[in-house]
C-alpha cells in the first residue's frame, strides 16, 4: 500500500518536489518542531567555537537539506539511471585499478546527503561489480520493503547490518564493493571504539573496522559534496593500506578525521536530527580509545 501510494509521488518533476521539500521544511522547524531539540544540542556541542547566529543558520538550513534529501530518495524509486547520472559526478578510477587487480573493496560513507543516491551511482556506474550495500533494517516492515526496492533499484544487493557476517558468505567467492555507512550509533559503548569527533569524545561500531582488517580489504572514504540542489559530486580518498602495520583503531581513526573535514566544510550537510551522542565517555573506555596522531606516531 505505501509504495502503491509514494510511486506517483516519485513520478513528479524534481522542481516541483523541492517546492514540497521548501513548504515541509518550513512546518517541521517552525510548526512541528520537529527534533529541534536533538538538533540544537548536537550542532551546539559541535562547534562550540561558533557563535549563536553561526549555529542557528546551520540549524536552519539542516532542515531544507533534510527534507530535500526526503524528496530526492522518493525520487530515486522512478529515476532513469540516466537521470542519476546527470544529477552526479565522481571519480572512480582509484576504485577501478583495485577491482582490475582482482581485489575486493570496501568504502565508508558518512550521514551526509544523499547518502542513497551515492549508493545507487555506485551500483550503476559498477554494472560488472557487485556492489553490496549494508543497511539498518527499519522497524516498519512495509516501510523496509519499499527501501529495500528503492535502495536496490540500480543493482545494489542489500544485507542486513544484524546479520552481516552471515549474508555476506553469498560474496566471498565473487569480485565484490562493500558500502558501508560507518557512523552509526553504537548500541554498547565498552565495546565500541571511541575517538575525537566534532569537538567530543565519540563512540564508533567496532565491527565495521574489524571485519575490513580481518579480510585486509583496500577501502576507501566516498566524500559528498552537494555542488548545488539536486546536484552532487563523490570523492573516493584512501583510508588505509594494508601494506602498511595494521594497529587496531586507526581506520575508525582516519574514517572519522576525513569526515569531520567535510562536515566543517558543509554543516548543514549531515544529518544532524539522530541522536549521534547517547553515550558518554566514561574512564572505563580508555582501553577503546584511539586517536590518530598516536596511532600512526
Amino acid at each position: 500500500m505505501v509504495a502503491v501510494v509514494l510511486y506517483p509521488i516519485s513520478l513528479v518533476p524534481l522542481r516541483i518536489l523541492y517546492i514540497i521539500s521548501d513548504v515541509f521544511a518550513y512546518l517541521l522547524y517552525h510548526v512541528f518542531r520537529y527534533r529541534r531539540k536533538v538538533v540544537k544540542a548536537n550542532i551546539d556541542r559541535s562547534f562550540p567555537y561558533l557563535n549563536e547566529k553561526e549555529r542557528l543558520e546551520i540549524e536552519k538550513k539542516f532542515y531544507n537539506y533534510f527534507c530535500d534529501h526526503f524528496v530526492e530518495t522518493l525520487k530515486l524509486y522512478s529515476m532513469s539511471e540516466k537521470e542519476l547520472q546527470n544529477h552526479i559526478t565522481a571519480d572512480y578510477s582509484e576504485l577501478e585499478k583495485v577491482l582490475a587487480s582482482n581485489q575486493n573493496c570496501h568504502i565508508y560513507l558518512g550521514h551526509q546527503f544523499n547518502w542513497e543516491w551515492a549508493n545507487a551511482h555506485i551500483a550503476s556506474t559498477l554494472k560488472k561489480t557487485n556492489v553490496v550495500v549494508a543497511y539498518k533494517p527499519l522497524s516498519s516492515q512495509s516501510f523496509n520493503n519499499l527501501m529495500l526496492k528503492i535502495r536496490s533499484q540500480f543493482g545494489s544487493k542489500m544485507v542486513s547490518s544484524r546479520n552481516m557476517k552471515q549474508e555476506m558468505e553469498a560474496y566471498n567467492d565473487k569480485q565484490h564493493v562493500l558500502v558501508l555507512v560507518a557512523d552509526q550509533n553504537p548500541k554498547v559503548p565498552k565495546k565500541s571504539f571511541w575517538t575525537s569527533f566534532l569537538s567530543q569524545r565519540t563512540a564508533f561500531i567496532s565491527g565495521t573496522e574489524l571485519y575490513t582488517a580481518s579480510h585486509k580489504t583496500p577501502l576507501f572514504f566516498a566524500e559528498i559534496i552537494r555542488e548545488r540542489r539536486g546536484h552532487y559530486r563523490f570523492v573516493l580518498t584512501s583510508i588505509f593500506d594494508f601494506k602498511k602495520q595494521y594497529k587496531m583503531g586507526i581506520i575508525t581513526a582516519i574514517f572519522t578525521e576525513k569526515l569531520e573535514n567535510t562536515i566543517k566544510t558543509n554543516p548543514e550537510n549531515y544529518l544532524w536530527s539522530h541522536k549521534r551522542w547517547k553515550h558518554a565517555y566514561k574512564e572505563e573506555y580508555d582501553n577503546r580509545l584511539f586517536e590518530k596522531a598516536i596511532l600512526q606516531s
